[in-house]
This record gives structure tokens, sequence and C-alpha cells, in this order.
């Protein structure tokens, strides 16, 4: 039997870890030419410097990067088999493998694309009402119903006092269309992805009322993610493209390689924004939009390892806002999507040291979640 026959026959009853071993065999690419979606905001660096510095190429791959303009889209792209592997928000990989939203497939999350890299920005008329407790009847941008931005927004709003679901108003809006809408006042604000809250500060559309790594510090936002099928199928072309985008994520985490990337993503192929604008981003030296120059390195950084921990909260805020309904072991579901084994395994091959594979605390507006005990932490929540 060829290897794709193999471990697709056997996929339903070996780990995907074993599968893998199998895989790691030097075998020849079951495809060499793969088609990877990305959304345009900084979070994809990585996929395009794969591209970029030859990561793909040292591989064997020929990929084909396809910029698409939402994440329902992507989402879908993947689902109907025109996407090899893509970018997607979190949690999406997990809400997808869980069902909810009627699109069940089971999605593995390779590497976290990024941290951080993300701002909740308020139309400018609103620069005297920075008290979250005044946001009554405000409407906010939102890339996806089910996205962390959405889920950290609401517990934002949550630990100020106000009831998220019936005091604000939601829009889902494309990354590429936040500015538009806040210039012409159809939402309040929005919290989104990178380059949208530097451009709408460069724009004069809006101002940063703060980025969310002071509301979540290393909190993920993008994933690499491939369907589970499409992994046995092609299990030495999915390790190829592991290799490749571990190498690409450690070329851009890295300091001494950020001169430059804003020149590279600013091209129209890939962000296709003012150069300005993304390098304020990559350094985290940049204007807030009312006055200030503000520093911080971190504003958005790119580690691949996938923590179980963050991916536990996440589906602790679904549960929290009745978006999932049913009940869920939140552990068994974050071990079964991020390969956390797997891209430990790689980044030692590359000889870089990772966090334990375990079940950690996250510290979320100063507060502490421990994901070993998930249901404990919902039992404390009040919704408003």
């Amino acid at each position: 039997m060829g290897a794709a026959t193999l471990l697709g026959a056997l996929g339903s009853i070996l780990p995907l870890s074993t599968l893998q071993a199998i895989a790691q065999e030097k075998k020849p690419l079951e495809k060499t030419k793969l088609n990877v979606g990305f959304l345009a905001i900084t979070c994809a660096a990585p996929l395009i410097y794969g591209e970029q510095i030859g990561s793909y190429a040292k591989e064997g791959l020929e990929v084909s990067l396809q910029k698409i303009a939402g994440i329902a889209l992507i989402r879908d792209k993947m689902v109907n088999g025109e996407l090899d592997v893509s970018q997607q928000v979190m949690p999406v990989p997990l809400t997808m493998t869980a069902g909810l939203g009627g699109n069940q497939q089971s999605i593995k999350v390779l590497t976290i694309l990024n941290q951080n890299g993300n701002s909740l920005v308020l139309a400018m008329k609103h620069k005297d009402n920075r008290d979250p407790r005044n946001w009554k009847g405000m409407t906010f941008a939102i890339p996806f119903d089910q996205s962390h931005q959405a889920l950290q927004l609401r517990n934002y709003l949550a630990a100020h006092g106000l009831d998220p679901d019936n005091d604000v108003k939601y829009r889902v809006v494309p990354p590429t269309e936040y500015v538009s809408n806040l210039r012409v006042g159809s939402i309040d604000g929005f919290f989104g992805g990178e380059p949208g809250g530097q451009r709408a500060v460069f724009e004069g559309a809006g101002f940063i009322h703060l980025i969310s790594r002071e509301i979540w510090d290393g909190h993920p936002c993008c994933a690499v993610s491939a369907a589970e099928s499409w992994i046995t199928q092609n299990p030495n072309t999915f390790m190829a493209f592991y290799r490749a985008i571990v190498a690409a994520s450690l070329h851009v985490s890295d300091d001494r390689n950020r001169a430059g990337m804003a020149k590279v993503l600013s091209q129209p192929q890939y962000l296709n924004a003012p150069e300005v604008v993304i390098d304020q981003v990559i350094t985290g030296r940049y204007a807030d939009g009312l006055g200030a120059i503000k520093e911080d390195p971190k504003r958005v950084d790119y580690r691949p390892f996938p923590q179980y921990s963050a991916a536990v909260w996440l589906m602790t805020q679904l549960k929290r806002w009745k978006m999932l309904k049913e009940d869920i072991d939140y552990k068994a579901l974050a071990e079964k999507v991020m390969l956390a084994t797997d891209a430990a395994q790689i980044l030692k091959e590359d000889g870089v040291d990772t966090p334990p594979i375990a079940f950690g605390k996250e510290r979320i507006l100063g507060r502490e979640f421990d994901s070993a005990k998930p249901e404990e932490y919902l039992a404390t929540l009040q919704k408003t």
C-alpha cells in the first residue's frame, strides 16, 4: 500500500503522533504544490516569510499563498478542500473540531502564528469616553463571532460591569474593513488584528484605547491549521510543511530579523498597507492617536509553540457566553487539536527550548487562570 493509503486506513485507530512517526521516514512527498490561505494582517508574517526566506523550497514544497478576505471564508475554503493548510484565528480550529456552528471537522493546530498583535480601538469622537462602564449602546466590529477578539472583548466589558450580551452590539467585519467602517460611523470601535488599529491612527479615524497585550499578555491570535484528513493522506508533505513553518516562525520571532519586515509585509500581495503603519506594529514603537508615542517591543510576537492553557481559557469563554451549549472535556479537546508534542519535537530539533507540555496557567486582566481547573474557574464567573 502507498503511505497515504496506509495512513488513511490507520487514521481511525492510531493517534496522530504515531502517524507522524511513520511519516518522518524520509519518503517522497505526496504533494509538492500546496495552496495555503492567509489573512492580510501582521499575524501572517511567518507564512509570508516561509516564502521570503525559502523555508518552503528547502523542504521541497511549492507554496501558493492565497490572500483570503475573512475568517468565515478561509474556514469554508479549508472545509471544502480548496486549501491544504491555512491561517485561522483562535479558537476556530477548536470550535470546528467540536462541531460548533455546523462545520464539524477534525482540525489540527500545527503552530501558533503570533501572540498579542491586536488593538481595542475607538472612534475619535470617544476620546473623552475611556471608561467602559459608559459604553452602553455602542457597536463594536469583530472579525468573527467565535474569535478570541470577540471573547476577549466580552471578558473586558464584563470586568467593567457591562452585560456583553445586551449592553453593546457586535458587527462581524473583515479585518481590511475596520477603518472604513470606523470612518463612516457605522461602528464605535473594534477589537481586531493589526495593522487595523495602527491604520486607524494613521488615517485619523480612531485611537488605540489599549493593545491586546494589556488584557492578556502572550495570548494566541492566529494559528496554522490543517484538517486531520489531509494530514493522514499527506503525512510526508505535512511534516515538510511543519518543519518549514516552524523555521519561518523562529526567523520572524528573532528581534534581529525585524528590520525590513514592514517593507516586505506592506507589499500589495501581502498586507497592502503603508510601511510606516506596519513598522509601528512590528517594532512596538507606535502613536496611540491621542498624541502619545508608546513603546512595547512585544506588541506582536511570533512564538510557534501551541499552549494548552490558552486553548482551554478560550473554550471556557465560549461556554460562558453560551456559544457552546454542550458540556465538553476542555482538556481532551485541547490535547486533540493543539499539536504541542509535535511542535516541541520540531523546535527541539532546531535547538529551541519549549515550555512544559502541560495544562499551565494564564493571567488575564490581572486574574490567574488555572487551565487544569476550568470548571472551577467557570463556576466563579458571573455574567455581569
